[in-house]
Order: structure tokens, then sequence, then C-alpha cells
């Protein structure tokens, strides 16, 4: 099939998904502004909520735009009906991005436009990653116009560490438009600092001005994922939820996640995901730094080590119980040591760590597996190089 028809059939598919999206979305009352045609290529830069905010943007953004998405998507069922619908610009998980940002500013030199969330994952707690320098310098190497889009109300319908999805109100608006010539009159530090503003939410914040209802099923499921801290007794990994409730095996602690997103229980200490995930993480790292021997800092059983080849696909390599120590991951006698890692991040809830290692794509996955725990042991690592 030659270029031209290609180009006709992803405007096309895309125009019609931006026209349906008020219908696709209309369960959850979205709504947006618009924008109109722009003169020159542009790069728009959104907050991450939820899996459908490419059908968000589309629907306030007419022009055609190629999107950036997560490898791992190809490993889905619908991967290849996105690849052949859309051609997104795919990009490893917890791996440098250097030929992703070439091929966004080659789309971009070609006069197309393209979306991206540079959060790269979405937030556990519901407050926008704030980003480094990273996104201000592609777009400045592009020379392209850049729009700023802010999303609300996306995480309480779909919880990062949620295995079920919830409906009720979100919202989306453009918030800004940088002229390529505005762009260039900038530092990447400036420009830095204008997208994190632009794109920054906290959910809660916003939550507890509108106490919205996002009503669904097993609304606490998952909470396990990201709160592997107990607030009560210190245990790690205690929490099992079921439905809407959740409690600790340890110490007894419970409670339930409402429909507004809030925790309710007698003698809780936190009321949110927010403040509960805030501490946890902190305390996740504090019992990192201070951890003493030269024993594994956290070790899970039942743990599935993989690689992701470059035709994408899944190669089981080993089965059994994973160590993190402080310099390094190991199962069976595959060693992985931090220093030859050039990225690591979580997927599917925050059940799967994935990290490039020398080059290669890996994975540690497991039913009852928390990956924050090590994603914390890594960044404690570079924190200290």
């Amino acid at each position: 099939m030659d270029k031209g028809r290609l180009k006709f059939r992803y405007k096309f598919i895309y125009k019609t998904v931006g026209s349906l999206a008020p219908l696709i979305l209309r369960k959850y009352g979205f709504k947006t502004d618009r924008i109109s045609k722009k003169d020159e290529p542009y790069i728009v830069v959104a907050n991450h909520l939820t899996e459908v905010d490419m059908i968000m943007l589309s629907g306030a953004f007419s022009e055609h735009m190629y999107y950036v998405g997560g490898e791992h998507l190809l490993r889905t069922k619908a991967g290849p009906k996105l690849k052949w619908a859309q051609d997104p610009i795919f990009t490893f998980k917890g791996a440098p991005s250097v030929d992703t940002m070439l091929e966004v500013i080659r789309r971009l030199r070609a006069g197309h436009n393209v979306m991206i969330f540079p959060e790269g994952s979405r937030s556990f707690n519901g407050e926008t990653i704030k980003l480094d320098s990273g996104i201000a310098k592609l777009v400045k190497t592009a020379k392209c116009a850049l729009v700023t889009y802010h999303i609300e109300g996306g995480y309480f319908v779909a919880p990062r560490w949620a295995y079920t999805t919830r409906t009720g109100p979100i919202k989306g608006h453009i918030v800004n438009i940088y002229s390529s010539d505005e762009i260039k009159s900038m530092s990447t530090g400036e420009l830095t600092g204008c997208i994190n503003r632009d794109i920054y939410e906290n959910a809660y914040e916003t939550q507890r001005k509108n106490m919205y209802a996002y009503k669904g099923k097993r609304l606490a499921e998952g909470l396990e994922n990201y709160l592997v801290k107990c607030s009560c007794c210190g245990a790690f990994d205690s929490m099992v939820t079921e439905d809407d409730r959740f409690r600790c095996t340890e110490c007894g602690q419970s409670g339930r996640y409402t429909p507004e997103g809030f925790l309710e229980g007698e003698g809780l200490r936190f009321d949110s995901v927010y403040d509960w995930g805030v501490w946890s993480e902190h305390e996740t790292c504090e019992y990192i730094k201070d951890f003493e021997g030269d024993g594994p800092v956290f070790r899970d059983d039942d743990t599935v080590l993989y690689e992701v080849l470059s035709d994408h696909r899944r190669i089981d390599l080993e089965s059994g119980e994973l160590l993190g120590y402080k310099d390094r991951l190991e199962i069976n006698d595959e060693v992985f040591r931090f220093e030859d890692m050039s990225g690591m991040d979580m997927l599917y809830f925050g059940k799967t760590l994935v990290f490039s290692y020398k080059k290669r794509h890996m994975a540690v996955t497991g039913e009852h597996f928390h990956a924050i725990k090590y994603q914390k042991l890594f960044d404690t690592y570079r924190t200290k190089k």
C-alpha cells in the first residue's frame, strides 16, 4: 500500500474517533474545549490519567496527531490493530528513549503533529509526576509549536493500582499554546517550568472541592499494589482487598474505599490514597536507606523473569524467588546490577517491573508481586550515585 493511502487511513480513523469521542466517553460526562487548525506542526503535551486519554485528546484536536505509546501495548490483543490504525510511536518502558525522540522529530519535520504524555506512566496517587528537562529539550530541538492540555477527573475513573474502571465526570481543557517563536525565546528551564505548571493536577485536592461520585465494582481491589506498607503496624505487603474493603493481615487495620475515592475506617491514619501513598513511598525509601547488612532488602516468591525481544515477543527465562539488594536484583542464577541498568519502570497495576539491562529489555512479574518496592530500591541507588 502506498504512503498516501496509509496517511489517508490514519487521518480518516483519527477523525472518526474524534467525532465519536463524545459518544464513546458519554458515560464519563466528558467535556472539553477544542482547538482550531494551526499553521505549524505542534506537540501536544498532557497529563496522563487513563488508558483512553488519547481518545479524549482526539475529541479536542481535529487535526490528525500521532501519539507516543508504551511498547507493551503491542503485546495486547489490541496492539496490532492500534499499529494498523494509527502507527503510534512505540517506546520501551524503563529504557532510554533516544530512538523515540528521533522518530517524534522526524514526523514533526514531515509536517505532522504528535501527542505525548511525558509522565510516561500514570500516577499511582493522583498527583502529576514532575518532569525533568527532557520534554522541553525535545520541543526546542524539534522547533515546533507546543500545546499543553490538562485532564481532570481521570484518576478516579481509572486509578493506576486498580483492576476495575469506574464511571464519573472527566473534563479536559487546552491550557496554553506556545508558538515556535515563543519557545525559541525561552530557556529549557523556563519551558520545563511552564509545562509542569500547565499539566499539573493533584486529583485529591480537586476532589475535596467537588466530591464527585465515581461508581463501579470492586473499588478497593488493587490498593495493595501501591499501599505496600501498613500505616498502622508498618508491615510490608500485608494488605488484602475485596470489593470496596481493605485489611492488614498483621494488625487488623481495616476500612473501605468510597465512590468519592476516599478511605473510611475506625482509627485510619490517612483518609486518601494520596496521603497514605506519599507516606508509604517515603517510609519505604527510609527503610531501604536504614537497612543494614549484606542480605536482601526485599524478597518475593513465585516471580517470573522474562525478556521482551526486538520483535516484541515475550520469552520467559526464570521462575522463583526474587531478591532485591541495595545494588542489584537476583533471581536464581541471574544477577542484574543497578549500575548496568539504564532505566526502570512499572506496568500492569504495579505488578510488573520492567528494566533495561545492557540493552536487553527485561521484566519481573508475579500474581502477588508489588513492583514499587524494587523501583524504590533502584531509585535510592541512583540517588546515591
